[in-house]
């Protein structure tokens, strides 16, 4: 199977299910050391794409703004299994009435695991891409809440029409800005690994991964975890 095959068999269910093995392994293995550091792991993937975000902004010479942050922003959604409303202006609220991170640990039986990055990743891609823009998180689906709720503070729309001129702006960005999802997946192996082995030592942090690295290929098989352990080789803090 050549290059562009495989990666577009990786999806949001790869990157989810990843995600939460990493954490739950480290918790089963270590116990609040292993939560710990699967928080430290989240912050540091997080932080990461946000910078990653901030440099191409900056590249384009354009300012790191709230409304860049969503213009720059890496992943992509065209199967439609996540779904997004503004929920109001001044501040601008951004909801997730359908998660497909949150339907893929509820049907792998992850949730537990799973919601730790909704606890961190958004405050930290914020983070990533400008420490003095202001967000906030208000309720998630992972916590059994009936939407995710962002705040962005800054964001110059204040109406539908403004909304969707931002959305435009980024439709024109998507082809330079957005990665696929073995390249996101190949990122959070990257940063749990690195975290990990800080954390843990070389030898405990690869008794995690070897554990981890099993129960993925049990669901998705060894041909992606091959492309997926290739993929973490990459420096994700450039672009």
């Amino acid at each position: 199977m050549n290059d562009s095959d495989i990666r577009s068999k990786f999806y949001i269910d790869d990157h989810a299910v990843l995600y939460a093995l990493l954490v739950k392994n480290a918790v089963q293995g270590f116990g609040g050391k292993g939560d710990a550091a699967a928080g430290k792991a989240t912050i540091l993937y997080g932080r990461e794409r946000g910078l990653r975000m901030a440099m191409r902004c900056v590249a384009d010479g354009s300012p790191l703004t709230a409304d860049n942050y969503i213009v720059y922003g890496e992943w992509l959604d065209d199967r439609g299994w996540s779904e997004f409303r503004v929920g109001g202006y001044e501040p601008y609220e951004l909801d997730a009435v359908v998660c497909g991170w949150n339907d893929a640990w509820v049907k792998y039986g992850l949730l537990d695991y799973g919601k730790k990055y909704c606890q961190f990743i958004d405050q930290e891609l914020v983070r990533g891409f400008n420490p003095d823009n202001s967000f906030a998180l208000q309720g998630t689906l992972s916590q059994g809440g009936e939407r995710c709720r962002f705040m962005f503070d800054g964001i110059s729309a204040t109406s539908d029409a403004d909304s969707r001129h931002i959305g435009e702006l980024r439709k024109k960005k998507i082809p330079y800005v957005v990665k696929d999802f073995l390249y996101h997946t190949g990122h959070v192996l990257s940063a749990f690994r690195r975290t990990y082995f800080l954390e843990f030592g070389l030898v405990k942090a690869q008794g995690v991964l070897e554990k981890t690295f099993s129960d993925y290929a049990e669901i998705f098989g060894i041909e992606k975890l091959r492309a997926l352990q290739n993929e973490a080789t990459l420096d994700f803090s450039t672009i």
